[in-house]
């Protein structure tokens, strides 16, 4: 999926399938989250947590000239689209790349009739909260699993629309 002109010029979405260059998606995905308090535990996550949200459900990524720029691991889970790690390489974020990842992932979760789609944020960010409202999401809970940071649930219904900054 190729960026409009006005947002991420030069920036493709695909889907990722391939068992090529797990670990250039992987340590694109460390060093979006490295700088995180208190840690995420996605900096504990390995190759083979990537080829199971493959085997699982769909990773998306962006590339610039070939070279990885963002992702985001997307799955069918309570009848909508759950969206995690969204992760944009620090040198490239506030340039679009979010926006056409979660469009992206609209278009995944559309093809499979699915008509929301769902995330998590922790409550220790609050400006990843706000960019995610900007897109539509909603606050639809709060919740915190053992030994985690607490987060608030998202959602934003499909029939709604991303609005542009």
């Amino acid at each position: 999926m190729p960026a409009d002109a006005g947002k991420a010029p030069g920036v493709t979405v695909v889907r990722w399938a391939s068992g090529e260059r797990l670990g250039d998606i992987l340590t694109l995905i460390h060093d979006a989250f490295g700088g995180l308090e208190p840690p995420s535990s996605v900096l504990t996550e390995t190759v083979e947590d990537i080829k199971r949200r493959q085997r699982d459900g769909v990773v998306l990524v962006a590339q610039v000239d070939g070279a990885f720029a963002g992702s985001l691991f997307c799955e069918v889970k309570h009848g909508g689209f759950y969206l995690t790690r969204m992760a944009v390489a620090p040198a490239r974020q506030k340039r679009g790349i979010g926006r056409l990842l979660m469009a992206a992932a609209e278009a995944e979760a559309r093809s499979r009739g699915l008509s929301r789609l769902t995330l998590r944020v922790r409550t220790s960010l609050p400006d990843n909260l706000a960019y995610f409202s900007t897109l539509g999401f909603t606050v639809t809970g709060r919740g915190q699993d053992p030994g985690r940071a607490p987060y608030v649930t998202m959602e934003r219904a499909l029939g709604d629309t991303v609005r542009s900054s």
